[in-house]
C-alpha cells in the first residue's frame, strides 16, 4: 500500500509541476492577451485616424475637382471672350480703315478742288 501511496504522491507532484507551469503559461497567455488588446486599441485609434484622414482627402479632392472645374470653366470664358475680342477688333480696324480712307479720300477731294480753282484762277491771271 505504501507503494501505491508514493506512486500518488509522486504523480501529485508530477500534476503540481503541470499545474504551476499552465499557471505560468496562462499568466503569459494573460500578459499576451492584454498585450494584444493594448495593440488591438492602438490600432483601433490608428483606423480612426485614418478614416478620419480619408474623409479629409476625400474633402479636398472633392474642392480640387471643384477648382479644376470652376478653372476650366473660367478659361473656356476667357477664351471666348479673346475670340470675340479678336472678331472685334478685327472688324473695328476694318472699320476705321475704311473711316481713315474714307477721310483722306475727301481732303484728298477737298484739296485737288482748291489747287484746280488755284490753277484756275493762275491761268485766268496769266491770261489777262
Amino acid at each position: 500500500m505504501e507503494e501505491i501511496l508514493r506512486q500518488m504522491l509522486s504523480e501529485i507532484k508530477e500534476m503540481r509541476v503541470d499545474i504551476n507551469e499552465l499557471r505560468k503559461d496562462t499568466n503569459e497567455l494573460k500578459k499576451d492577451t492584454n498585450e494584444l488588446k493594448k495593440d488591438t486599441s492602438e490600432l483601433k485609434k490608428d483606423t480612426y485616424e485614418l478614416r478620419k484622414d480619408t474623409n479629409e482627402l476625400r474633402k479636398d479632392t472633392n474642392e480640387l475637382k471643384k477648382d479644376t472645374y470652376e478653372l476650366r470653366e473660367g478659361q473656356k470664358r476667357l477664351e471666348a471672350g479673346q475670340e470675340k475680342l479678336q472678331k472685334n477688333l478685327v472688324d473695328s480696324l476694318g472699320l476705321y480703315t475704311d473711316k481713315i480712307v474714307d477721310y483722306v479720300d475727301n481732303r484728298t477731294e477737298v484739296l485737288n478742288k482748291r489747287v484746280y480753282k488755284v490753277e484756275s484762277e493762275i491761268e485766268r491771271m496769266n491770261r489777262q
